[in-house]
């Protein structure tokens, strides 16, 4: 399925290159002219992975605790197991 919309959308590019209208695309294919244009502006060339989907994860997490913190609870957690007492995050905090 997800190879098919990949192959429509640079069938779509490539109609658009070769100088067809974009209505008549967009009207074949039922899709919306922002669709299109959308496609078209991620079109490179030389890029073989234009067409792929992109991810939609968040590139910065700006509430994620940081790399030290974690590492400490990391030491807090297994000092407090090896010592066998319990290691939830009640003991921790």
């Amino acid at each position: 399925m997800k190879k098919r919309y990949q192959q429509e959308r640079a069938a779509a590019v490539q109609r658009f290159v070769a100088g067809e209208d974009p209505g008549c695309i967009c009207a074949s294919l039922g899709r919306s002219r922002s669709w299109l244009y959308k496609w078209l502006a991620r079109y490179i060339i030389y890029d073989a992975a234009w067409h792929e989907d992109l991810s939609r994860r968040p590139l910065v997490s700006p509430h994620r605790t940081s790399a030290e913190i974690e590492r400490i609870i990391e030491l807090v957690r297994l000092s407090l197991y090896n010592k066998g007492f319990f290691c939830g995050g009640q003991a921790i905090r």
